[in-house]
């Protein structure tokens, strides 16, 4: 769980504070100075999650999420859009993953009901989300998966007018 974590229970603070670099990889020793370091949003739709594969009865398989493949489209075009380099050697990644509340979480005149939920701790599960966002940035923003070093993941809900999808920062590592 990153540090950004705890400071998104402000409104005004959500976004911010992971967009000026705030992540778990500072923790980690990685710094985020230079051209080392990219951040950049996905947004538009939820995060799909890479799970299972169903077997089809021309002994081909195929993914058990539909949404995988457009996420995945949304991931590299929006990493082509930012100018994302092809960063060589060793990566770290932070990645907040953003939900829309349900409906329900809300009272009728627009504001959050006591009991709704402070963290998204429903499905999809945090790794499957990780699982599909690394595959899509592979051979885009770093050579290959094999090169993520570490990694800090949160989910969250969406604050204010924020829209469903990730911001995600690639960091190499010297």
């Amino acid at each position: 769980m990153s540090p950004c974590h705890d400071r998104h229970q402000s409104h005004e603070d959500a976004p911010r504070s992971c967009e000026r670099g705030v992540s778990g990889m500072e923790m980690a020793g990685g710094g985020l100075e230079g051209p080392s370091a990219v951040t950049f949003r996905v947004e538009g739709m939820e995060p799909a999650p890479q799970g299972s594969k169903v077997w089809l009865p021309n002994h081909r398989m195929k993914e058990s999420c539909p949404r995988v493949k457009p996420w995945r489209i949304l991931v590299a075009q929006s990493a082509v859009a930012a100018g994302v380099p092809l960063l060589r050697g060793p990566v770290r990644m932070s990645i907040v993953f953003v939900f829309t509340r349900p409906a329900g979480h809300f009272r009728k005149d627009g504001s959050l009901k006591p009991s709704a939920p402070r963290h998204h701790c429903v499905r999809p599960d945090g790794s499957k989300l990780l699982r599909s966002t690394e595959d899509s940035l592979s051979k885009l923003a770093f050579e290959d998966d094999s090169r993520i070093v570490g990694c800090a993941w949160e989910k969250r809900y969406a604050v204010g007018q924020e829209r469903p999808g990730a911001l995600i920062t690639v960091i190499a590592v010297g």
